[in-house]
């Protein structure tokens, strides 16, 4: 139930209510209807919902090194064009474990182009 609660709360902000109006509307709600208890549960409900949404246009971006990023960049742009995503933003990330080369993840693509995968597909190969 705290999930509807937070679902009506964001699209009454994308309405164009202010936040603040909102949430006192929504207290008021559910002071009527005596679910007063519910607001701490939908807060983390809305929180979730918000990290939700923010993350839609978001494609993270992961290298093995930070001195890798500017060549991953250039081949991530030419991958974007090809899969068409239009206006996204990239969040960069650096994990030691892939080796070199990087990932890219986010609206429902995965290119992985790290030599961590290619060594385990290499391995996965030698050892069947």
């Amino acid at each position: 139930m705290e999930r509807q609660y937070a679902e009506a709360l964001l699209a009454v902000i994308e309405k164009g209510m202010t936040p603040r109006e909102a949430v006192i509307a929504l207290k008021k709600t559910l002071e009527n209807r005596g679910r007063l208890f519910l607001l701490p549960k939908i807060a983390k409900a809305f929180e979730r919902l918000a990290a939700k949404e923010a993350n839609k246009n978001t494609l993270t971006l992961t290298v093995a090194r930070q001195k890798d990023a500017r060549k991953a960049l250039s081949e991530v742009q030419n991958v974007l064009a090809e899969i068409k995503t239009g206006d996204v933003d990239l969040c960069e990330t650096v994990d030691e474990s892939l080796i070199g080369g990087w990932r890219l993840e986010g609206k429902g693509h995965l290119v992985d182009q790290s030599w961590k995968r290619a060594l385990l597909s290499i391995y996965n190969l030698v050892t069947k």
